[in-house]
């Protein structure tokens, strides 16, 4: 789903095997990438499919028998301080504005 983020820390992984110095920032975007990663996970495949909805137009309801995210909560995860810190990162890396 965040595409550009866990590409750049892959990227990050990599390089900080040969220099050490780059090892704070890939640790300082793992972070961020698993914050909002259990934040996210907590609210289910409605939840994760709501996201999608909101950054790039597709994503929906998810399949019976499961239920859509009830709109309240998925405004709460959507403002969600992790969530929000991770669309920050993928907006800058895909040099996008993504939906808001």
């Amino acid at each position: 789903m965040f595409q550009f983020a866990i590409a750049r820390l892959y990227d990050l992984s990599v390089a900080a095997l040969g220099n050490k110095d780059l090892q704070p920032e890939a640790q300082k975007l793992q972070g961020i990438i698993a914050r909002a990663d259990f934040t996210t996970a907590k609210a289910g495949v409605a939840g994760t499919k709501f996201i999608l909805e909101k950054l790039y137009g597709y994503g929906g309801s998810p399949r019976k028998p499961l239920l859509p995210a009830d709109p309240v909560s998925a405004e709460s995860l959507w403002q969600h301080p992790h969530v929000v810190d991770l669309i920050q990162v993928e907006r800058e890396l895909s040099g996008k504005s993504l939906s808001t």
